[in-house]
């Protein structure tokens, strides 16, 4: 599988700056021909406690990503707000290149003034088993014993992680292998930048390969 790991910039409340960078990006990446392009956690909004005004871009954002998948023919991942009935969840989205929502993962990992996912999915591709998580999951008591009943081949991670010293470190980058490994699962970080930064790990905790800032990460995964 050709995938494209995009760590872009992602501004709070700029939803017209996020989206000409999202689809700069998508135009750049296609030279490289990937089928699954995975961009971070609120990607088109960015989050500011406790500012849930975003979540109605929703079903606007949805529209965008079926649209990018059917032109480009790519199945793109991406993190959003999302609203249904009276509550707000932290959520990503994997949709195929017919233009169709195949995934969605609602995070576990949140404070009270979000509502928060129950169960993990997964989703068949022509790669295999694809499952989702949201940044603070990886370190969720329940996703291991969710990841081990869904039991995919490929675990999708987008981030909004904005460590105070910076960068992600070695300890970080070590703490994600681990969790590979426990897992069982190929996985695939995105972060927003900054820090930015984008990693795979094989399932054995091993990291594959890595970009950093707002690099892109062309990279073709293991089955």
């Amino acid at each position: 599988m050709k995938v494209a790991l995009i760590p872009m910039e992602v501004r709070v409340g700029k939803f017209d700056y996020n989206r000409r960078e999202f689809e700069r990006f998508l135009r750049e990446v296609m030279d490289y021909a990937p089928e699954l392009v995975v961009f971070p956690e609120y990607f088109l909004t960015g989050f500011k406690m406790w500012d849930f005004s975003s979540a109605r871009l929703y079903r606007t954002i949805l529209d965008l990503l079926k649209e990018a998948a059917t032109s480009f023919n790519v199945y793109i991942a991406a993190g959003v707000l999302e609203v249904s009935d009276d509550c707000v969840y932290n959520s990503a989205v994997l949709v195929s290149p017919n233009g169709r929502v195949i995934l969605k993962h609602r995070k576990f990992q949140e404070p009270m003034r979000f509502c928060r996912g129950e169960k993990l999915e997964g989703a068949e591709t022509p790669w295999g088993k694809v499952a989702m998580i949201i940044c603070g999951d990886l370190y969720n008591d329940r996703i291991a014993e969710e990841i081990k009943r869904v039991r995919p081949d490929y675990l999708l991670v987008p981030m909004e992680y904005s460590p105070p010293y910076g960068p992600l470190n070695e300890k970080d980058i070590e703490a994600m292998s681990q969790k590979a490994r426990t897992f069982k699962s190929t996985m695939l970080v995105t972060n927003a930048f900054p820090p930015g930064g984008a990693w795979i790990f094989d399932r054995s905790g091993k990291l594959l390969s890595s970009s950093q800032d707002d690099t892109p990460l062309l990279v073709e995964a293991p089955s």
